[in-house]
């Protein structure tokens, strides 16, 4: 028998094959499987043969196998263990490939009669495939299943997959009730424990970084037999977890009969639990400086836990204004439809500055709502120090959260951010509904950057919570990595340029400015101040804000350094302070970025994209990066950061600034190397980006 990874097949088997067999039988062991085969033809001339094709790619390939009796095949199925993929599921599909009047054929599977019993249903081919993403993070143990892949036309599969996941495949979980009373976490839920053993209840802080991996045990309160479930009520005390921001997750932990390894499965909620829980339900535990514990439903609909500072949409009054608006709308349907509206915003709505802001302000002063034949409107809070900016269009302006801005969101047609859709609402409301008409509205995701230096795919991803309808990219490479790792086809990259680059032109001629300008960390995301003040990050930007030698070459070479933290961090400004008066610490909305931008010499940053800004305007960029290894485990990027950046790195502060001084010296100037780089990346011959993204909208959205 012979394996061959690449057969002469130059096209995906789902878009070319002759229909689907039925299989009658399927029993697996140890790395094999034995399908009995209903319907083969009986013209069937030569060999058959087994391929089996990855559903996200586009190459099949054939597995070893042999008759095991009359239309029955034994298949090695351990080729597949070696592409088990640490985080993701890998799926492949079965065919079968045999001659017909000289012609060669292709044929899907699809099991008749598929077990009633889950546990029988979803086979276990192979186990203990253990991966292990970074040296810092623990083992996870992987198996292959084979069974009728229910959203994938149900045809028969190979998975690899967790042990976690398979237990969610095969067993039940659910929730019925969640008490948080005097500091205590009460849980009653029913488990079908199989044949596994149910060991404990866990409370496990989601994080990227091995070294904040914590979690607790709940104390068993009582287990008991309810019909074929096992009923068990668990309870955890709330004062002894040192809770960290912003989820958490409860799993029960079994334990398997052969292997006693062991998984863990999440608690589903039910409808009533859900409408209970988002509608009625208003617990919480009270943690410190505003912050608060409360549960929530994922997108899987299971049962977690968010601890964040309350803010002022978090109360059960954001229901009555969101019921209020779905009946306004509702009683006036036929009128909101026929006006054919195109929402437009940027980061939590509350800013105009970016992209959005751009494509908003080209559309208004070019005509483009006649073009796309929509109106378009540009949501911005009330207290934005940018609204200024919009104030020319206040016809078309939509004040954040009130009740005409909620209504235009369940009449609009049309998307278009910088951000996700979801910005264009509070991103954190505890009993917010309006998520499910959101997610329904076409969307063309504008970005705010270049995506190279940061894995996003996980939320950007066809098929994910940002997903999109039109992605705009900047340069073929960024397009290339869309397809090959976000799942988009060729025809929903769209490779126009940033609308901001419409106006981006150096000005920094008369100037001596330089612009410091870090991005965010995942790890540091919403945590209280004094973690965010014991964080590397902190330390190391506030030791070159305030080191005597940068103070030094500032005076020396008569210079100044605007300082802006991200977007997500500027709730932190306050803590960072500065000496030298030659370095500015710039608040949000103070000075639009791309002003800030367009204004400095060079630029000095860590991981963000707005290197892309600089590179574009022939800059330099210095990049800082003193924590790569703990941003490529709980980030990653797409590119190489120590051998594919356009930009010089620097590792620690001292490298730096011997750096910062050779680019002075040198008059700011790109160095050879860098300035191939940049004329390989863009190949725009105008600055028409929002133009262009408007002819792109009307080709293949409209």
């Amino acid at each position: 028998m012979s394996h061959t990874k690449n057969p002469d097949i130059n096209f995906s088997l789902f878009d070319k094959n002759e229909g689907t067999l039925k299989l009658t039988s399927a029993e697996t062991q140890k790395d094999f499987i034995t399908v009995s085969i209903a319907d083969l033809p009986s013209s069937c001339s030569g060999e058959v043969r087994v391929l089996v094709q990855n559903i996200k790619e586009d190459r099949p390939f054939y597995l070893k196998s042999q008759p095991a009796g009359t239309d029955c095949f034994l298949i090695d199925l351990s080729p597949l263990k070696e592409m088990a993929v640490f985080g993701r599921q890998t799926t492949f599909c079965f065919f079968i490939e045999c001659t017909l009047n000289g012609k060669q054929v292709f044929y899907t599977l699809r099991e008749q009669e598929p077990p009633a019993s889950l546990l029988q249903r979803y086979r276990i081919f192979t186990a203990e495939i253990w991966l292990q993403e970074t040296p810092s993070t623990s083992s996870v143990e992987y198996v292959g299943v084979a069974s009728n892949k229910k959203d994938f036309e149900n045809l028969f599969c190979a998975a690899l997959c967790s042990r976690n996941r398979y237990l969610e495949l095969t067993h039940a979980c659910r929730l019925r009730s969640c008490r948080m009373t005097g500091g205590i976490l009460k849980l009653k839920f029913d488990l079908e424990t199989g044949f596994h053993k149910y060991v404990k209840t866990v409370f496990t802080f989601r994080s990227k970084l091995a070294e904040d991996a914590i979690s607790y045990d709940f104390h068993t309160v009582s287990e008991k037999k309810h019909g074929n479930m096992l009923r068990i009520t668990a309870a955890l005390d709330l004062k002894t977890v040192d809770l960290k921001s912003i989820y958490w997750d409860v799993r029960a932990v079994l334990q398997g009969p052969v292997t006693e390894n062991t998984g863990e499965l999440p608690i589903s909620m039910d409808v009533p639990s859900r409408m209970y829980q988002k509608f009625l339900y208003n617990g919480s535990f009270s943690g410190e400086k505003g912050f608060f514990l409360y549960p929530y439903y994922t997108g899987k609909q299971t049962l977690a836990f968010a601890y964040r500072e309350k803010n002022k949409y978090d109360g059960l009054s954001v229901i009555f204004k969101e019921f209020l608006a779905i009946f306004l709308y509702r009683i006036a349907r036929p009128y909101w439809k026929k006006k054919h509206i195109c929402l437009v915003c940027e980061k939590f709505s509350s800013m105009a500055q970016d992209n959005g802001y751009y494509f908003f302000k080209h559309c208004m002063e070019n005509k483009e709502e006649q073009f796309l034949k929509k109106n378009i409107y540009y949501i911005i809070t009330k207290d934005s120090p940018d609204r200024e900016r919009v104030l020319p269009y206040k016809n078309r302006l939509l004040d954040f959260m009130s009740i005409r801005h909620l209504c235009y969101i369940l009449a609009a047609d049309l998307i278009v951010s910088s951000d996700s859709r979801y910005h264009t609402y509070p991103l954190q409301s505890r009993h917010s509904i309006f998520n499910r008409y959101i997610k329904k509205i076409p969307f063309v995701f504008l970005q705010h950057g270049v995506i190279a230096l940061k894995k996003v795919d996980n939320f950007y991803g066809k098929g994910q919570k940002g997903a999109c309808n039109l992605f705009v990219v900047s340069t073929e490479t960024e397009k290339q990595t869309i397809i090959d790792n976000f799942g988009y086809k060729p025809e929903e990259v769209i490779n126009t340029g940033l609308p901001r680059w419409d106006v981006l032109h150096d000005k920094s001629q008369d100037r001596r400015e330089i612009m410091i300008m870090p991005t965010w960390r995942n790890w540091l995301d919403s945590v209280p101040d004094k973690d965010f003040e014991a964080s590397d990050y902190f330390t190391h930007y506030m030791a070159l804000l305030n080191s005597r030698k940068l103070a030094d070459l500032l005076e020396k070479y008569d210079l100044e350094i605007n300082f802006y933290l991200h977007a997500k961090f500027q709730e932190y400004s306050d803590q960072f302070q500065s000496k030298s008066p030659r370095i500015h610490l710039i608040s949000f909305g103070e000075t639009a970025v791309n002003e800030m931008l367009m204004r400095c010499r060079m630029l000095i940053t860590d991981y963000s994209s707005v290197c892309w800004d600089i590179l574009y305007q022939d800059k330099p960029t210095i990049f800082y990066q003193f924590d790569l290894d703990k941003y490529e485990e709980a980030h990653g990027s797409y590119l190489d950061m120590k051998t594919d950046l356009f930009g010089d790195r620097a590792e620690n502060q001292e490298q730096l600034l011997s750096l910062l001084e050779e680019h002075i010296k040198n008059n700011f100037k790109m160095k050879p190397e860098y300035e191939k780089m940049r004329k390989f990346y863009f190949n725009f011959s105008d600055q028409q980006h929002s133009r262009h993204i408007c002819e792109e909208i009307k080709e293949k959205l409209l």
